[in-house]
């Protein structure tokens, strides 16, 4: 089954952060990708919080891998409007 990847945004103490969940993956561990770079690499519980380390207006494009393979999810975009 294709992985079904979702995202919400909110800011955290002014941060920038998104809550991203998935599921459909069957590997151990998953990689998270963040516009198109590895941001981390974490076990396949469902479930990622990113605090990004932004402040402002900014938008990013999130994508969900099974651990070392291109067996992706969708591409997910979450924007911040300041």
């Amino acid at each position: 089954a294709p992985h079904t990847l979702g995202a919400r945004g909110r800011k955290v103490g002014g941060i920038n952060t998104v809550r991203l969940t998935w599921d459909g993956a069957s590997s151990t561990n998953v990689d998270v990708f963040r516009d198109a770079v590895l941001i981390v690499t974490t076990t396949n519980d469902g479930s990622y919080i990113d605090s990004t380390g932004d402040t402002g207006r900014a938008r990013y494009m999130y994508r969900v891998c099974e651990a070392s393979t291109d067996t992706c999810s969708n591409e997910v975009t979450v924007s911040f409007q300041q």
